[in-house]
């Protein structure tokens, strides 16, 4: 909510300075006050400090209008996006949600986008961030479909501040540190002004097992007590949450299936049937309790290790007294580090005749007719994958600003910025080097040695292909009958650290002109404000050649890059309409549009028409509508295709999930799966996930949105300092960039009215009645399908409706300054339409986990003397573990469905000693210790929502000089 100019200040509780003129986010012309008819909400740095934060990006996704998609826990979802803090709007995707630093553009952090990682923003600079939703690409451009976030820093510093802070988890050791150190001066009898910032942030990696929740391995299993002649609910549920338990189909020493018996090799090479004490499920036999498990996640991070160092720079000077000059720069080093999985093999195959398989288990290999043992592995003795990740950032604003005369003010600037990343994929395995060293046999002196060792034409059994070169050179002979049995020379010899390195590059040269009072109108002065800009971003990323082959475990990333500029005008005026009259204390409206000419796209204009209406003093309404849109990324455009993996589950299984059961039209469902060869009763059997090509497109448009914001300020005189905002918002996004999903591709393929010639069949492809294995070695059942495409089009809709309501109360207690804010947005709809050409199919996201319907914050502030309390309170409504069609259609598919709803509390007491300059401080975040909810780890981006690290303490100090 923008509070007038005089309210008091959140942590002083002193009437702050009264501004004749202001600039706020979403305009660039100066007014009254912080008075636009886009609602903005505001932080302030003594806000940020009270929190305790030592990086901004895991702050800002505390706010209700913000998702949490990239906290410094889920930032390792995607390859190569751990340690980035990428903000997201109304949850319509960081690509969606504009940046700036001081109103300006601000270098992209991720290779193909220009989305910024807001975690290199000093957090002591910050002076404060205002955000703004909707209705601004015609001020600032494209990419603010959701709205934008600005971060505004001290454009002056004058003498010295350090800072300090540490903490650490109340369960295990896992810690935070911080420490800054400022300084600053005017100089030339205050014309000019120098200073500088330093900071220094880190956190250890916090591994799973170092919680007790995430040694409880839960897991979903059918419920033993279902009743099936009562419909399913929460008190007959289907499936339950059991513990301990997980799959019995893997384990880190390897499984295998011998007359339809399943076995585990214990650490010295010797075998035993899997023990099965409790409880199995009966959709999936392999998924026990109380048995021989894994849980897959065991050996995952839930926070990565972080370090971050920065530099920062501002000079200022006053050339004369309607011209100055002024300079930012920073720098900014950022380093990443997370494990998760080993690589994992379903199945391995070894021949009979391997030397390391034991003579009993040989001779019953043989008395069954099985020339090969098929291995379920996790192999955690080989390593696990990671990445490490050094970012640099080198960013620089030069520009000059003042007054053409009176009353015309202009500004020109000049932005370079660079992100340089190095990630090594740590332990990625070379999958030949790998399969050369298991496949062993005993040379002609009974050693035992590679195969391909003593017969260069020996077969691979996992591809049918002779072993290359590569592979065999240098091949170490190892061991998988075991956990441990990989050897430390066997995996140094099959693993490596792939390099990627990218850089991106971000030019912007702008100029503008504003005047708050262009001309006279009856109700007042016509404001204005107009200017041109001139914007390159380019982007390359340099893969590691063994990986972009497809040699090795991690997915076949292809080298990639691209470049494109645009040219753009813009101007907005604000209109007095009519003043002084009964009901209209002041009406103004406000008009703003922007032409841009893409080097790839084209031309795109955008525009947004204001209302702000002062009824009387303390009343005020203020409503917009707006077009916004959305070039595409470089890396939607121009990325080739390249190797992914997804999850089907194919619709053409006689059961399970998404089966003919499920179908829509059993009838056609089951007509298209045999026009395809898929015969009666086909049972899928193939469970991993499935490699498939995914990619850009030169040829797409742009996305349009279309916003409305409806609301009003209340500051009622007969409540000193109370102030009350309520806004309604709408953003519809059309023509919005995505790739179906293979699970979309499959399930439309074969629900098609019109048979399987259609556009989605062409994207799946299926084994043939025999089967199919392909180059890496994975088995694929006859008909099951063995890959997919997606490339990136225009073709999907998404639709965003909430309120934002935010409250603010300063008022005296007790001798002291008492502060109360509350900040909430109940959402109304958060639809999401695969095809914006059916508008009836979509599916609503509202009530789970990823959008419960209420998320706010309650802060609380004393400050008595030199004493000050801060109690903050943040609120995640009650949401469903399952999107709510799928609770609509089963209500007990599960139990829990139902996440309760969840407060956090925070808190820290500061004390100021004196006129020393020194201010001490302590704090406890999650101060009751609030574990999330049952098998919810925070790292994922519905999940996120919740904490994952437990109560956490910290104390720290700052001294001014």
């Amino acid at each position: 909510m923008a509070q007038e100019a005089t309210t008091a200040t959140p942590t002083t509780g002193q009437a702050a300075t009264n501004l004749d003129k202001v600039t706020v986010t979403g305009t660039r012309i100066a007014r009254q006050g912080f008075v636009t008819p886009s609602p903005v909400t505001s932080v302030s740095a003594a806000e940020i400090r009270a929190t305790g934060a030592v990086t901004i990006g895991d702050l800002m996704t505390k706010l209700p209008s913000l998702s949490p998609s990239y906290t410094l826990g889920n930032s390792s979802r995607f390859i190569g996006t751990v340690g980035l803090g990428l903000l997201d709007l109304r949850g319509m995707g960081t690509a969606r949600t504009l940046v700036l630093v001081n109103g300006r553009r601000h270098v992209g952090s991720s290779p193909g986008s220009t989305a910024v990682d807001v975690n290199t923003i000093p957090v002591d600079w910050i002076e404060r961030v205002e955000v703004i939703t909707g209705g601004a690409s015609s001020v600032y451009g494209a990419d603010a479909v959701a709205g934008v976030v600005n971060f505004i820093l001290r454009k002056s510093f004058d003498g010295f501040e350090m800072r300090g802070q540490t903490g650490q988890a109340d369960e295990s050791d896992f810690s935070r540190s911080f420490v800054s150190f400022s300084g600053g001066s005017d100089f030339a009898d205050g014309r000019g002004t120098a200073a500088f910032s330093v900071e220094h942030s880190e956190q250890d990696r916090f591994g799973r097992g170092n919680r007790e929740i995430g040694q409880e391995f839960l897991t979903q299993i059918s419920n033993p007590n279902y009743d099936p002649t009562q419909p399913p609910s929460q008190d007959n549920p289907q499936r339950i949450f059991l513990g301990p338990g997980g799959t019995s189909a893997f384990s880190n020493g390897g499984t295998f299936i011998l007359g339809g018996v399943r076995y585990l090799f214990n650490d010295d090479g010797t075998y035993r049937p899997v023990r099965y004490s409790g409880l199995r499920d009966t959709a999936n036999p392999a998924n026990c309790v109380d048995c021989d498990f894994l849980d897959l996640n065991s050996v995952a991070d839930l926070e990565p290790a972080y370090e971050r160092n920065s530099l920062n720079t501002l000079f200022r000077f006053d050339l004369n007294d309607n011209h100055s000059m002024f300079f930012e720069g920073k720098y900014v080093q950022a380093k990443s580090q997370f494990f998760g999985q080993p690589a994992f093999d379903a199945p391995l195959r070894l021949l009979r005749d391997n030397p390391f398989i034991s003579p009993q288990l040989r001779a019953e290999m043989v008395a069954r007719g099985q020339t090969q043992l098929l291995i379920n592995r996790f192999n955690v003795d080989a390593g696990r994958r990671g990445e490490d990740v050094e970012r640099q950032t080198f960013r620089t604003v030069f520009g000059l600003e003042g007054y053409l005369s009176d009353d015309w003010k202009y500004e020109t600037s000049a932005v370079y910025g660079q992100t340089t990343i190095d990630r090594l994929n740590v332990n990625n395995r070379i999958n030949e080097r790998w399969q050369a060293g298991l496949d062993t046999t005993r040379d002609a002196n009974g050693n035992i040695v590679c195969r391909a060792t003593v017969n260069p034409l020996a077969i691979n059994p996992h591809t049918g292909r002779t072993y290359s070169s590569f592979a065999t050179a240098g091949c170490v002979p190892f061991s998988v009958l075991g956990e441990g049995a990989v050897s430390a020379e066997a995996a140094a010899w099959f693993n490596t650290n792939s390099l990627n390195q990218s850089k991106l590059t971000q030019t912007v040269f702008s100029a503008s002109v504003s005047n708050s009072a262009l001309f006279e109108l009856p109700a007042g002065g016509l404001g204005f404000a107009g200017g041109v800009e001139y914007r390159k971003e380019t982007s390359r990323e340099n893969t590691d050649a063994l990986a972009a082959a497809g040699l090795t475990f991690l997915n076949a990333i292809p080298s990639r890059g691209g470049a494109y500029d645009v040219k753009e005008v813009f101007s907005e005026v604000s209109i007095p309409v009519l003043a002084d009259l009964p009901g209209i204390d002041r009406l103004t409206v406000d008009l703003a549009g922007r032409y841009s000419d893409y080097s790839t796209i084209g031309s795109t204009s955008t525009w947004n028409l204001g209302l702000d209406w002062s009824i009387i003093p303390s009343l005020r309404f203020r409503g917009t509508y707006a077009q916004a849109v959305r070039a595409p990324s470089i890396g939607e455009l121009f990325n080739p295709q390249s190797q992914n993996f997804a999850f089907i589950s194919d619709p053409c299984n006689a059961t399970g999930a998404n089966s003919l059961a499920t179908a829509p039209d059993r009838a056609l469902r089951q007509a298209n799966c045999n026009a395809l060869g898929i015969p009666t009763g086909y049972q899928d059997t193939y469970t991993a996930n499935r490699p498939g090509v995914s990619g850009g497109n030169p040829n797409l448009d742009p996305e349009e949105a279309k916003s409305v914001s409806l609301g009003f300020v209340w500051q009622p005189e007969f409540i000193e300092g109370f102030g009350l905002s309520m806004d309604y918002y709408r953003i519809t996004l059309t023509d919005a960039i995505g790739s179906v999903t293979a699970q979309t591709n499959a399930t439309r393929c074969v629900d098609a009215p019109g048979g399987i010639n259609n556009p989605f069949c062409e994207a799946i492809f299926r084994a043939p009645a025999g089967g199919f294995t392909d180059a890496q070695g994975r088995v694929f059942p006859g008909y099951s399908i063995t890959n997919w495409q997606a490339l990136a089009e225009n073709l999907a809709k998404s639709r965003r409706v909430g309120v934002d309501v935010e409250m603010d109360y300063r008022f005296d207690l007790l001798g002291g300054n008492t502060t109360l804010r509350f900040v909430g947005t109940r959402i109304l709809q958060s639809r999401e339409f695969a095809f914006q050409d059916f508008p009836n199919e979509f599916v609503e996201y509202v009530t789970y986990v990823t959008d419960p319907r209420w998320r706010a914050t309650l802060n609380a502030g004393y400050k008595f003397g030199d004493w000050r309390v801060q109690w903050d309170m943040r609120y995640v409504d009650g949401n469903l573990r399952v999107v709510p069609n799928s609770y609509q259609a089963n209500p007990g598919q599960v139990a829990p469905i139902f996440n309760p709803s969840y407060t956090y509390h925070n808190t820290q007491i500061g004390y100021a000693v004196g006129e020393t300059g020194l201010d001490v401080y302590v704090g406890v975040d999650n101060v009751f210790d609030k574990d999330p909810p049952l098998n919810y780890f925070g790292t994922d981006a519905g999940t996120s929502m919740y904490d994952s690290v437990g109560r956490f303490f910290y104390v720290g100090a700052t001294y001014k000089f």
